[in-house]
């Protein structure tokens, strides 16, 4: 049972990432309580099959202070890893793809690093734990997560991703910044 305290310092955390209305590729499976330990225990091994475009965009990050150097002092040999790191990419995205043969439905959400909010009917129960995969676009980066329903009385469906690594954080954060970027250009005309 949570206190009061806990429930508005849960609140938030919960509020502390941006959230913007999305349309991404979608697939929720329930998971039974008596399965949750099992699917629990073997989240990093899935997570890192389905998120391997997301680990090297996270590798790509941490050396961006290097990269910028070389690109400054090595305009042409900066230009070459550019289009070395687009092959990688694209051989990942193929990788995926064939790992993953679930064809994700459209649905539209509101998302956030921390999790979602969307219509379904019949919804989950509350407390409930959900194996989510997403897909977003145009990027194509993959996710796979596991999140927990949160008691609502009406309304959407609001999810909290439980299980959920770092890079796949970050690559819904970089989403999120890329589509507001995107809807601002063009609000304002720029595209």
């Amino acid at each position: 049972m949570h206190d009061q305290g806990d429930l508005e310092r849960q609140e938030r955390e919960r509020r502390r990432f941006f959230r913007i209305d999305d349309t991404v590729g979608l697939q929720l499976t329930p998971i039974a309580a008596a399965d949750e330990a099992q699917m629990i225990a073997e989240f990093s091994e899935r997570s890192a099959d389905v998120g391997l475009l997301n680990e090297l965009h996270a590798i790509r990050d941490q050396a961006l202070p290097q990269r910028r150097k070389l690109e400054y002092k090595f305009p042409t040999v900066a230009a070459y890893t550019r289009v070395l790191e687009r092959q990688i990419e694209m051989l990942a995205i193929a990788f995926e793809s064939r790992q993953q043969n679930i064809v994700l439905k459209q649905h539209p959400v509101n998302l956030s690093a921390q999790g979602m909010s969307l219509v379904l009917d019949p919804p989950p129960p509350p407390g409930g734990l959900l194996e989510i995969q997403l897909q977003l676009y145009p990027e194509h980066n993959r996710i796979f997560t596991l999140g927990r329903v949160l008691k609502r009385d009406t309304g959407p469906t609001a999810i909290e991703f439980e299980y959920l690594r770092e890079a796949d954080c970050e690559a819904i954060v970089r989403h999120i910044h890329a589509l507001q970027l995107r809807r601002l250009r063009h609000d304002n005309g720029l595209d």
